[in-house]
């Protein structure tokens, strides 16, 4: 029966062989309209960054990002034999994570590099209904988790609980489509993150070397 089997196996990796090697290629329709939204939110995320006033409606997605900046720093450093005392999240000031010990050329670099990543994965997510699903869930408890280190004033709690709910509303059009599109948005937001914090950062001192974040 050996035999039989290989020549089956044979076979079933030639079709595969052959599926993959006659695959277009050329970027579909609804690729097309994703990759647009994409380069759209690119450029509406750049003006209510640096307008006054406006960028008040980045607050929730701002916050969100922000903390994906700083579990770089703390997962890395767990990763690395240190120890995290504490992570604070302010949208104005921006994030901070105290921690001891663990591999400087490591944890530093990763709060950019980890809000790249995960930015990156919502943008893939963002290309199918399905994985905006699986990810808006994921970013609703990261929402939540936000609260438990971020300044608590009434407008941080209420604009992150207006976030949670937009993900949840969405769910409910035209059967999670537009899950996609806030996913997309703030994946978009969190992969150039790095981008245009480093830029609007004034020369100070670089406070890394304090053991903070």
């Amino acid at each position: 029966m050996a035999p039989h089997y290989a020549i089956l196996d044979t076979r079933a990796l030639e079709a595969a062989s052959s599926h993959l090697a006659k695959r277009d290629l050329t970027v579909t329709h609804t690729q097309a309209v994703t990759l647009g939204v994409m380069a759209v939110y690119v450029v509406v995320i750049a003006l209510l960054w640096n307008l006054p006033y406006l960028r008040w409606s980045l607050w929730p997605f701002k916050m969100l990002v922000i903390a994906f900046h700083e579990f770089g720093h703390a997962i890395t450093a767990c990763c690395t034999g240190g120890k995290v005392e504490s992570i604070s999240l302010d949208p104005h000031e921006g994030g901070v994570t105290h921690m001891r010990g663990g591999i400087s050329a490591v944890t530093l670099p990763a709060g950019y590099l980890g809000s790249s990543i995960i930015g990156a994965l919502l943008i893939f997510a963002g290309f199918d209904i399905v994985a905006s699903k699986v990810a808006s869930i994921v970013l609703g408890v990261c929402f939540l988790l936000t609260l438990w280190w971020a300044r608590r004033d009434w407008l941080t709690i209420v604009t992150i609980l207006l976030a949670v709910g937009l993900l949840v509303a969405c769910w409910f059009i035209a059967h999670g489509e537009a899950l996609k599109w806030v996913v997309l948005f703030i994946g978009v937001m969190s992969a150039l993150y790095s981008v245009w914090d480093i830029v609007s950062l004034p020369p100070t001192p670089n406070p890394h070397f304090t053991g903070s974040c």
